[in-house]
This record gives structure tokens, C-alpha cells and sequence, in this order.
């Protein structure tokens, strides 16, 4: 890493592309304009300049979006220091010694076993119940984390923070016409393309859905000569090569196979090493492993991925289109048509659907999280609740729609996707689905315009019906790696029961009612949903000895 020069009381090191903002500070990562066509940033004026500083960073927000964190000094010498909405660029934080130290990655010193970081038992807890509902706390004591779209103001003697950027302020007020679908591609692709400049190669995730197809699709023609990237397993749920071959094969644009591996999984050791909070996933060792094959083979600059697509394309399974449609008072003969969509997009009859619209009058909005309790000391999750506290974006304002409300709470658990593997020795993952721009557009977009026709994310279906197959934009379910998880589970039952009977989680009073390891074999009472969820704790366990030591 390099130093970069400040006039500031700011000691700045970082391997990663700088903007600098004066002699005040500096943006760290990438930085693109919004108004499209996007193109990098790689110097600020001396008028924006002055507006970073003056703003406080508001209009870094207003007028950019990327990857990046900004760490400057403003008038009477306050830092802050800001992460993008998109969270591409994490930005962990701690006090020594009347100071503040910020990295991208724990693991290492400062911020690492050896400096005295322990394990905070609360939010780990409450990451067992419910990964994304805590704000600033991670699961280790001590380190923070500025949310996306969250600002760090480090004063003489006390920090405080605050979201610069508040996703509710992007949910449009009325509906938005047929002009939203080509805005919206025009967007995405933006986003997909501008990412891919800034790479030599990319190789790209393509599991034959939606998601992973849009950004293909826009790779398609790059200059980075893209190759997509699938996974497979040997069942029918898992097995998806059809259909990413469908694309790859429209897109004329080279496909790396690779299965599934069950030797790739270590259930002892963390499923992510250096992270401030454990992965609960053992399928990312598998496609870790292959991906640092294809990265070797094909010397990746960079990995891109369809992660969020669900998310910021507002897929629900709920009825809260109907509710949205309703309270935008659009008229009898159009919430009669929200609740055809719905009947259609879930095979339901509309006295399931009145049915569950009652239930929602009568219990009132959601609340923010509904986790997993399985298997949790539910007693001390209930404490940890009341300490930890809740990531900010699930408070929004008063009155929003559910639909939009449910929006949101879905981006909060897509938004600060890092990938499977360390930063600092392997290629980053891109989402350009999450781009900050991609982002406001869709929450612009109403809840019942996502499933306009019975159809799950129909705008972006539409927007991209001539670049993709139409056996992809038709079709309405899709497989994934669950199989795989269930074979590595049934054949490691004991290990892993054992190695959650004697470790750090039944020592420290979090899980219960584990079966013992000596259970009868094969298919014991708990059913498949508890079996892949002590996989999951499997996981947070050897996450846990590590950092315990």
C-alpha cells in the first residue's frame, strides 16, 4: 500500500484507486458519475471539492455513484468518513488509543485475535437469528461497521453517526409509465458496462436465472472478453447447465463448468476466514475453490455477479402489491387487477388472498425481522435484541407502504456483498445490480409494477426481453445448491453434531436442543430444514474458534 499525502490529521494508507478531495481528504475506490452515460471520476474540481467538504458529503451522494469509502476533514476539524449506498467497499472500524483505525477486512492486525478482539456473544446471537438485522455492530467486540450509505463524524471527543443516503427517499409517489421499463434498462446496463471498463478480464456468475443473465447480457461485447461462470450439482434441483448454457450460447460468450465438491468443504474450518461476521453458506468453499481455478486458468481481473438481482427487483411473495395499489387510490378496477397478478404469480385463489389481507389489517405493518429461532438459548436472544441495535434501514419513516417498506428490507440483505474469499489476494466481486443508481431507479418503481402480468420481476423481464432467451425471461422457478448441502450434511451428520455439541456455541449457553451425535443414523426426527440449518450453525462454530483462539 501507499500513503496518500494529507495536510489533515489523517495517516491514510490503501492499495485501491484515490480521488483525492483537495489536501482534506481522499475518496477511496472507485467512483463513476450518475448521469448517464457514466464515466469515471479520477480527479474532482476545485468546486467539487469545495461541495464535498461544505455538504459534508452530501453531494457525493447526489452526484456519484460506485464503490468507494470517503475519509476527509471538514470545517473546525471534524472527520467523516463515508461508505456508498452499495456497500461495495466495507469499512470496519475500532478506538485505540483515543483514535480511529478503518480497514476494508478484519483478520489482521489491528483487527485481528492477537490484538485482543473477542467474540460480542449478543450479536453473534442475534446473526444466528437474523444475519442482516443488526446496524453498526459486528460480531466481534469492539468493531463497527458504517453501514452503506452510513456516515462515520469522528469529533474531538465522540463519534456519532447518521445515513447520508435513506433508501425510502427514492420510493416514487405516484405511478410511473411504460418510459420506466427502457429507463431502467438504460440504468443496468450503464451500471454492467462501466464496471466491466474498469477490467482487463471478468469471469461471471451465470446460474441460468434472471439475474445472472441481465449482467451477461450486459457483458456481452466488452472489451474485457468476459467468460461466464456455473456451478452445477447432480440433481435435478441442482443441475441448471441447460439454461446457463441457453445463455452463454445466445450471448456467444465462453462458459466455465465446474460441480459442485463435497471434498472442498471443511466443516472445522470458518466458511470465510477474515470476516467480522461468519458465513452461514458452505456451498461458497465449493465456489470459492472453483473460482480460484478459473482466476488461475484465465487470469480474472475481476468476478462479477448477479447477487441482488431478487432483491432490488422487488421479488416478493407476499400480498403487499395489493395493499400498495390500494392505498395509491388508483380505483377499484386496477386494485382488482393487482389482485389477479398475485393470484396468478402464486397459484392462489382469491379467498386465500382476501384471507391473508385480513391478517395483515389485523396484525398491522411488519415488524423489521422475522429471523430463525431454531435451535438459539431463546432467552438470551430476546436480551440480545434489546442491546444490539437494529441496522437502520428497517425504521423507516412513518406511513411507508408495505410494499415499499419490504423493498427496502429486502436490499438491506443483499447491499455489502464482499464475495467468498480474501480481498486482498484474490480478484473482487462486483455487483453491479446493487449499483447505487440501479438501486434508486428500482425504488422508484411501485411494488405492483414488479409483478404486473402474475409475473415475479416483471419489469426487468421486460426491459430485457430482447437480450435474453425467452425460455429465461418466461420461466418462474429455478434450482440452486440445496441438494448438494443436504448430501454433505447426511453424510457428515455425526462430525457435525459433534463438533456442535463440544465448541464455543454450547459452551457459551447460544444453541440448544441439539441432537446428540450417537442418534440413530439416517433420517432423524428433525427434518430437512433443521438439518440444513445445523449445517448453518456449523459454520458460525468454526467461525467462532477462531477468533476464541
Amino acid at each position: 500500500m501507499s500513503k496518500v499525502p494529507l495536510a489533515v490529521p489523517i495517516n491514510l494508507w490503501t492499495s485501491d484507486p484515490v480521488v483525492m478531495i483537495g489536501t482534506q481528504g481522499a475518496i477511496i475506490g472507485h467512483l463513476f458519475t450518475k448521469a448517464l452515460p457514466s464515466r469515471r471520476v479520477k480527479e474532482l474540481n476545485a468546486a467539487e471539492t469545495n461541495a464535498a467538504i461544505i455538504t459534508h458529503g452530501q453531494s457525493l451522494i447526489r452526484d456519484y455513484w460506485g464503490s468507494y469509502v470517503a475519509i476527509f476533514q471538514i470545517a473546525g476539524g471534524d472527520i467523516v468518513i463515508i461508505r456508498d449506498p452499495s456497500g461495495g467497499l466495507p469499512a470496519f472500524w475500532r478506538e485505540i488509543d483515543g483514535g480511529i483505525v478503518i480497514a476494508p477486512q478484519v483478520g489482521t492486525s489491528p483487527f485481528a485475535a492477537s490484538d485482543g478482539i473477542s467474540v460480542d456473544l449478543d450479536a453473534l446471537l442475534l446473526h444466528m437469528w437474523h444475519p442482516f438485522h443488526a446496524g453498526e455492530q459486528t460480531c466481534l467486540c469492539g468493531v463497527r461497521e458504517i453501514v452503506p450509505g452510513g456516515r462515520l463524524h469522528i469529533g474531538p471527543s465522540k463519534q456519532r453517526s447518521d445515513l447520508l443516503w435513506q433508501p425510502w427517499d427514492y420510493i416514487a409517489g405516484a405511478r410511473l409509465g411504460p418510459a420506466s421499463i427502457e429507463h431502467l434498462r438504460a440504468t443496468v446496463l450503464d451500471a454492467i458496462k462501466t464496471w466491466a471498463g474498469e477490467f482487463a478480464s471478468i469471469s461471471s456468475g451465470l446460474s441460468g436465472g434472471l439475474d445472472s443473465s441481465i449482467v451477461c447480457a450486459g457483458l456481452a461485447g466488452a472489451t474485457s472478453s468476459p467468460r461466464g461462470f456455473h456451478m452445477r450439482w447432480t440433481d435435478r434441483e441442482g443441475d441448471e447447465t441447460y439454461y446457463a448454457q441457453l445463455v452463454a450460447q445466445a450471448l456467444d460468450m465462453p462458459l466455465d463448468i465446474y460441480p459442485y465438491d463435497l471434498d472442498a468443504i471443511d466443516v472445522e474450518q470458518p466458511i470465510v476466514a477474515h470476516a467480522a461476521r461468519p458465513l452461514m453458506a458452505h456451498y461458497a468453499q465449493s465456489t470459492a475453490k472453483a473460482q480460484a481455478m478459473v482466476a488461475a486458468q484465465h487470469n480474472i481481473a475481476a468476478f462479477f455477479t448477479g447477487h441482488g438481482g431478487d432483491n432490488v427487483f422487488g421479488m416478493t411473495h407476499s400480498i403487499v402489491p395489493i395493499l400498495d395499489r390500494y392505498r395509491d387510490a388508483a380505483g377499484a378496477k386496477a386494485v382488482i387487477a393487482s389482485i389477479q397478478d398475485v393470484s396468478r404469480l402464486h397459484d392462489a385463489s382469491y379467498a386465500t388472498i382476501l384471507l391473508y389481507i385480513l391478517r395483515h389489517l389485523a396484525r398491522g405493518p411488519r415488524k423489521a425481522a422475522q429471523g430463525t429461532s431454531g435451535f438459539l438459548n431463546i432467552e438470551r436472544l430476546n436480551a440480545a435484541k434489546e442491546r444490539i441495535a437494529i441496522h437502520p434501514w428497517l425504521t423507516p419513516p412513518e406511513g411507508l407502504a408495505p410494499g415499499a417498506a419490504a423493498h427496502i428490507r429486502a436490499l438491506s440483505r443483499a447491499v455489502g456483498y464482499e464475495g467468498f474469499h480474501d480481498r486482498r489476494v484474490q480478484p473482487p466481486t462486483i455487483a453491479p445490480l446493487l449499483a447505487q443508481s440501479v438501486m434508486e431507479v428500482c425504488l422508484g418503481i411501485p411494488s405492483w409494477q414488479w409483478v404486473e402480468g402474475g409475473i415475479d420481476r416483471s419489469m426487468a423481464r421486460r426491459a430485457f426481453s430482447s437480450d435474453l432467451p425467452p425460455a429465461i425471461t418466461a420461466r418462474r422457478t429455478k434450482g440452486g445448491p440445496a441438494g448438494f448441502l443436504d448430501r454433505y450434511y447426511w453424510d457428515n451428520e455425526r462430525k457435525i453434531l459433534s463438533f456442535l455439541k463440544s465448541g464455543f456455541l454450547a459452551e457459551h449457553d447460544l444453541i440448544c436442543a441439539v441432537p446428540p451425535p450417537d442418534a440413530p443414523s439416517g433420517r432423524p426426527a428433525y427434518d430437512r430444514a433443521d438439518a440444513r440449518r445445523l449445517l448453518g450453525l456449523a459454520g458460525v462454530e468454526s467461525w467462532a474458534r477462531q477468533w476464541a483462539g
